[in-house]
């Protein structure tokens, strides 16, 4: 049985058609759908071998990282979608915000894109990128597959297991396993090498992904008992689970986390942040996601992994039909490296998190202690209790701001203003260290940070904000300095302060210290904080303020050296502070020079190289593949979107002639060297005018992605097909496929009801059927759905043929059962040769069995009255798209306003290094067609974007100072005219050094 929550977006790629509209009308139900994943999926992990104890282990209350209590702050990012000399870059933003943990996929087309043939170097040295991890002080979460999803070229399925003979993927099958196995022989060991218990990051490991028919422990069948014990054989240690967790773009929905049955920890593996639809920010995103992610802090949640993080690019070929090479997400860390505003609500959510975790990683629900606090019913309260103190959360779920003044039980009153949405944690009876405990904390804590014998509390405010901190001593507490001296109250061994935040130029700054323990106070408004940055691979702890980016970082007894940067287009950053254990130091940023820039890289005048030059018979150059029918694209081994097809027909009439071929996406099509016409493939024909004789017919096919096969199972080869495929006729006449569109529904009680035969159909009171609307309310379900085809007199043959049932479908004619078909998303036929049946009114009746979630018949229902036609035999295929065949030559382009079929385009453009700037550029294919581009030889992947005008990005280290080439292959044959290459100011940095002296 399909699982109530596993994202069915097959349904939503072929609904694109329909409109931009629909498409998010749908992803907003299937968000909704798994807003409450928690209730009704198997969230369950198994524990690590006995070697992984002291390593990575959890109970049910939270994770034992090393054998200490830790919260999970994971990152999602995909190392496929970036190139590897950025890797350290992207993965230091990341734990710059406050990540503590990295999630990835391992593609496996990615790595074994060629049957046999293995590629762990370079872009896809996973080794490499492991070790990344682990030198930069985070954990990972490692994803193995062998389905991935992740809107990439076939979900990750290898283009060469399409053509296995009787495989079946993520079933029991033989095949499949056998691939399967063969794959994870040279990945595991790559993973296992890397495992936390081996000195490396990888605390879980995830098998499969979002399985119809098992997630967390869940075991349903043989194949997930195989991947299991594939994987232990290999040496997997760490614990590990199914298909994932908690899956949503609202993971803790309504705040119920905590289930006494669970035996391990609460964690999302994809809360969705951000949607693939989306580039950049909207300004509804960090406070959105800030309210979402405090939520799981707040219930009992013990970590969350950003399902993006940062996306990247689709580069090559690499996505599926749902994007093209932007998968910028909407992320926190944008696909050029920006930080967007959600950057910086994730930081301030990880920082107060980890600084806490000894309570969230082993607590209770405390809330019913605290409802007293509760004046109205617009506040809302919750608390998470362990024997490392106690968090209260006041919750303000109203759409508009909320002042409210709250009375803890021996405190002072005390206001909170609340933003729409926004979550206040307040903190009792923390320990800071043995000596000191943070009794109350009223205000918002940003982050607590240990350095080593000098605890510093980071306190958040806006102005006029007060400010109120209870600390408790085990020793009489010294006041050793502060900017505002009166505002730090000690009484015995009760430390308070009491105040109202003014922000100024200097941070409010106290002191106050209690036997060897200094404990240092710092209040910040939120500009500030979004400043403040922690680091520790300097080999001590360090708090940075005032910074807008902190890169990389060195301390020693020289001073401490730091890369920073800030937005081309922001404000300049002019002043930071160094905080460490003894003491602080200013640090003065150097003025930098302001410089105007070109916007605009300039292009020599462009070359031209004919690709359409293969639609000549007479040209054989490359390597082509002949076959008696067409093969699927990709049976030959290309890895391309397209192919070329060239075939032979005699007319033995002029007229015109209809053609049917099965395949998929779109053609280019050829007459004798000529283009005739463009083909939507996926029609089933295409009508051509011919003289008689013999004619050359060529077809240059193209696709925008492979579907990702979400929830599939089954057998994939006729699954999503490209090219042109099968028997493919041609006949005198036309066109001969046509759709049935009037369609009339009438509900089953049960399953049972197929016993009885279809109802009587009486188009008058039965009620109206779309295809490709849910009859059954998102619901299990059962249902008969009838048409009437036109009589056909003097036809030999009818073939009705379906795209896609959902799910079991059986058929009936005039009554009569004469097809059972079951599975969802699978094309299935009928064809009807009785002459008596075909001379009258055909009464359809589909009787649909729907297991879960949405059902009906979702795609359109066709017929074909084609019968005989003239087979087309002796076929010769080959690759599309070669940067490096040089059958045609370049020439210069001038004076052509436009050009016939698939054409290469080739310029030049000069790229200087500008002291102090980090600039993104992007190439925007304006008036351009279908194609891809190359900058100095790296594919940046597909355009259009499906997206908007976003531009393609460039990664910085393809480009080169001085002379580049960018190489566009356009299927349409546009003229780059209109191409630039232009500055992404958003994305673009200013970098600088910071730089203190004589550190002690």
């Amino acid at each position: 049985m399909r699982n109530k929550n596993c994202v069915r977006p097959l349904r939503i790629s072929y609904t694109m058609q329909c409109g931009r509209s629909l498409l998010l009308l749908l992803l907003g139900l299937f968000a909704f759908m798994f807003t409450n994943a928690q209730e009704v999926v198997n969230d369950h992990m198994f524990h690590g071998l006995p070697e992984a104890k002291n390593y990575s282990d959890f109970d049910s209350k939270g994770f034992l990282i090393n054998q200490k209590r830790t919260f999970i702050v994971s990152a999602g990012m995909e190392y496929a979608r970036v190139p590897h000399q950025l890797w350290r870059e992207r993965l230091l933003q990341l734990k710059r915000g406050g990540f503590n943990c990295i999630e990835i996929y391992t593609i496996w087309n990615y790595h074994e894109p060629l049957e046999g043939k293995f590629e762990f170097d370079g872009d896809q040295n996973l080794d490499q990128f492991l070790a990344l991890v682990k030198e930069l002080g985070l954990y990972s979460i490692v994803r193995v597959g062998p389905y991935y999803c992740a809107e990439w070229d076939q979900g990750g399925y290898p283009t060469w297991l399409r053509f296995k003979p009787g495989l079946r993927v993520r079933e029991d099958n033989a095949e499949f396993e056998k691939y399967v196995d063969r794959f994870f022989d040279r990945l595991l060991p790559i993973v296992i090498k890397h495992q936390i218990t081996k000195g490396g990051s990888v605390i879980l490991i995830q098998l499969e992904n979002e399985h119809p028919k098992g997630w967390g422990t869940d075991m349903p069948n043989d194949y997930f008992k195989h991947l299991q014990s594939k994987s232990l054989a290999m040496g997997m240690e760490v614990p590990y689970f199914f298909s994932g967790l908690h899956h949503a773009t609202d993971p803790a929905g309504n705040g119920k986390l905590d289930d006494p049955k669970r035996p391990n920890p609460w964690f999302s593996t994809e809360f969705w942040s951000v949607w693939y639809s989306q580039y950049g920010a909207k300004p509804t995103d960090a406070p959105l996601y800030d309210r979402r992610t405090w939520k799981i802090i707040a219930h009992g949640g013990n970590g969350y992994n950003f399902y993006m993080a940062h996306g990247g690019s689709n580069f090559g070929y690499t996505n599926n039909d749902e994007d093209a090479a932007s998968y910028d997400y909407g992320a926190a860390v944008g696909q050029a490296g920006d930080l967007r505003p959600l950057y910086f609500t994730f930081k301030r959510a990880g920082y107060f998190a980890r600084s806490f975790q000894e309570i969230l990683e082993n607590s209770t629900d405390a809330s019913a202690a605290y409802q007293y606090l509760k004046k109205d019913t617009t506040l809302q309260i919750s608390a998470r209790k362990s024997d490392a103190g106690t968090l209260i959360f006041l919750d303000n779920p109203a759409e508009k701001q909320l002042i409210k003044t709250i009375t803890v039980k021996g405190l002072p009153p005390f206001t909170i203003n609340l933003l729409p949405g926004e979550i206040h944690p307040i903190v009792h009876q923390f320990k800071l260290n043995d000596k000191v405990e943070l009794n109350w904390g009223l205000s918002r804590i940003f982050g607590v940070v240990k350095q080593q014998n000098t605890t510093t509390i980071l306190v958040e405010a806006n102005a006029g904000d007060p400010i109120y901190l209870n600390l408790i001593t085990t020793l009489k507490a010294i006041v050793k300095s502060t900017v505002n001296s009166g505002d730090l109250k000690v009484s015995g061994k009760n430390v308070t302060l009491n105040t109202v935040f003014k922000p100024s130029e200097q941070s409010s700054f106290y002191l106050f210290k209690a036997g060897d323990q200094l404990i240092r106070i710092v209040v910040l408004d939120k500009a500030a904080t979004d400043k403040t940055w922690i680091t520790s691979e300097t080999g001590k702890e360090a708090i940075i303020t005032g910074v807008s980016y902190l890169g990389e970082t060195k301390l020693s007894s020289l001073g401490f050296q730091a890369a920073a940067s800030y937005p081309l287009a922001g404000a300049k950053d002019t002043q930071a502070m160094l905080y460490l254990e003894d003491g602080f130091k200013k640090m003065t940023v150097l003025p930098i020079e302001d410089l105007k820039i070109d916007s605009l890289l300039h292009l020599t005048p462009w070359e031209n190289k004919d690709a359409a030059i293969f639609s000549s018979s007479t040209i054989h150059n490359g390597k082509w593949l002949a076959s008696e029918n067409p093969l699927q694209m990709g049976m030959d081994g290309n890895l391309t979107n397209s192919a070329w097809y060239r075939t032979k027909f005699n007319a033995p009439l002029a007229g015109k002639y209809t053609l049917q071929s099965e395949g998929g996406d779109r053609a280019t099509v050829f007459v004798d060297g000529k283009l005739v016409t463009n083909w939507k493939i996926r029609s089933g024909e295409l009508t051509l005018v011919l003289e008689k004789g013999m004619h050359n017919l060529a077809f240059i096919t193209a696709h925008d992605g492979r579907d990702k096969l979400a929830a599939y199972l089954g057998p994939i080869t006729e699954i999503d097909k490209k090219g042109l495929s099968g028997v493919t006729r041609i006949k005198k006449g036309g066109p001969f496929i046509s759709t049935l569109d009037k369609w009339y529904f009438t509900a089953a009680v049960d399953s049972m009801a197929i016993k009885s035969g279809p109802p009587l159909l009486d188009t008058l009171k039965t009620a109206r059927y779309k295809i490709g609307a849910d009859a059954f309310g998102l619901k299990e379900g059962y249902g008969w759905f009838q048409t009437i085809i036109k009589a056909q007199p003097g036809l030999p043959s009818l073939i009705i043929t379906f795209k896609s049932t959902d799910e079991n479908a059986t058929l009936f004619i005039n009554g009569k059962k004469v097809l059972r078909h079951e599975g969802w998303n699978i094309p299935f036929e009928y064809k009807i040769t009785d002459a008596a049946i075909l001379a009258h009114p055909i009464e359809l009746s589909v009787f649909i069995e729907n297991v879960s979630n949405e059902g009906g018949i979702d795609q359109p229902v066709k017929i074909n009255t084609m019968a005989g036609g003239t087979v087309l035999k002796v076929w010769n295929m080959k690759n599309g798209v070669d940067p490096e065949d040089t059958t045609a030559s370049w020439k210069i382009l001038a004076g052509i306003d436009s050009l016939n079929g698939p054409q290469w385009y080739r310029s030049t453009f000069n790229q200087q290094k500008i002291a102090d700037r980090k600039l993104v550029w992007r190439v925007h294919p304006f008036g351009m067609g279908h194609g891809s581009v190359w900058i100095n030889g790296h594919n940046l992947g597909r355009y259009p974007e499906k997206i908007g005008d976003v531009g393609m990005y460039i990664p910085e280290p393809w480009l080169k100072e001085g002379l580049n080439e960018i190489v566009i292959y356009d299927e349409d044959g546009k003229i780059p005219s209109k191409v630039k290459i232009m500055m992404e100011t958003a994305s673009s940095k200013i970098t600088y050094n910071l730089q203190t002296e004589e550190i002690k």
